[in-house]
């Protein structure tokens, strides 16, 4: 019998085989769930929402109940995190929402236009410690347990024979203040005070910067995201998404780069337009993984050989599906995008309501091919 430390090994090993473009004895699999796992166990959400020893417990169970998994992206989960990253309240289950329902971002204007002087005359961290204790409610020592935490649950995946690729996560200052501001009132900032914005986006981007590469060298992890989401080139024109996302995606990849951690480009919503961007990055380092709504087969026609993709079942497939289509379309991904440089994934999250037979299809699909 293989013991969890080799299999843990050979797991890693072929996920760096993906990322490197050298062959393999198949494509691994590297799905992406929190409250699914929940759901598939039958606990209710509200559990396991703000409860990250729970979750990870329940994600482990879970997924090694459902077949022979490669590695996970994320080792726990708290809810709260979302308020880091999005400067905005969270409606929790059992709280202010049905136990059963997952957690929902509360997006209101808690950023005001002057908080930007604050990030340019006193840097992000600064800003933030008073953004989270008046506007946030106090959020850190909620968010606290998750943090402490985390390096307890990458061990426990580790026991299990699973690696964790992207323990940790770079979020640019365009996400962060699109959040905290609104989606509409940051659209109109970037027009109305284009100089301003940047001006806080440029000193933000030090701290930011400093706490990634803190974490980086604490956890000493495979891999991080880089994540995008309003960031989106579908939402913005040529010049503005140039100005404002590109040059501090790339730059928080970049460090990574430096301390030896493989970025994963973790977009949601339509990427397609600036593909050809993502060339600019070193050959064989990184990971891009869509969510469904950029076309991944678009991806591999401009990135090529050039960078790991990952990606990309659909939530709709996974929750609406049948065992058959999932196991179709993951086999579509690996004839036509892998089997070098691809990892098989989730378009973003599994959703809670996915039904455990598709995911186990999905996970049984590498063996099939």
């Amino acid at each position: 019998m293989t013991s969890s430390t080799d299999l843990y090994t050979q797991r890693l090993a072929r996920i760096k085989r993906a990322v490197a473009f050298e062959k393999q004895d198949r494509v691994p699999v590297v799905p992406l769930a929190t409250s699914f796992c929940a759901h598939h166990l039958g606990i209710p959400i509200s559990q396991v929402a703000a409860n990250p020893e729970l979750l990870t417990d329940t994600m482990i169970k879970s997924f090694t109940s459902l077949g022979e998994i490669d590695g996970v992206q994320q080792p726990t989960f708290s809810a709260h995190i979302l308020s880091m990253a999005w400067l905005s309240k969270v409606k929790l289950p059992g709280i202010e929402l049905p136990d059963n329902v997952s957690w929902q971002v509360a997006e209101q204007e808690l950023m005001t236009v002057a908080d930007y002087d604050t990030v340019i005359n006193q840097g992000y961290n600064a800003f933030f410690g008073e953004f989270q204790a008046s506007r946030l409610d106090n959020l850190m020592p909620r968010v606290m347990p998750m943090l402490v935490f985390a390096p307890t649950a990458m061990q426990l995946w580790e026991k299990a024979g699973i690696p964790v690729i992207a323990p940790i996560m770079g979020i640019m200052p365009y996400e962060l203040f699109c959040g905290g501001r609104t989606m509409p009132r940051f659209m109109r900032d970037m027009f109305s005070m284009p100089d301003k914005v940047q001006a806080a986006c440029d000193a933000a981007m030090p701290d930011l910067l400093t706490g990634l590469r803190g974490a980086a060298q604490m956890l000493k992890p495979y891999g991080a995201w880089v994540g995008g989401w309003r960031s989106a080139p579908e939402f913005l024109a040529p010049k503005t998404w140039n100005r404002f996302v590109w040059p501090y995606m790339k730059k928080m990849a970049e460090l990574l780069l430096e301390e030896g951690v493989v970025p994963i480009f973790h977009l949601d919503s339509n990427w397609e337009r600036e593909l050809e961007r993502f060339l600019e990055l070193p050959k064989h380092s990184c990971i891009i993984s869509p969510d469904h709504a950029t076309d991944i087969f678009k991806i591999k026609q401009v990135l090529g050989d050039h960078m790991c993709i990952m990606g990309d079942v659909p939530a709709a497939l996974t929750a609406l599906g049948t065992p058959a289509e999932v196991t179709a379309y993951s086999q579509k991904l690996m004839n036509e995008i892998g089997p070098e440089g691809f990892i098989l994934s989730s378009g973003c999250d599994i959703p809670f309501n996915a039904k455990p037979e598709n995911v186990a299809a999905m996970i049984a699909a590498v063996q099939q091919s």
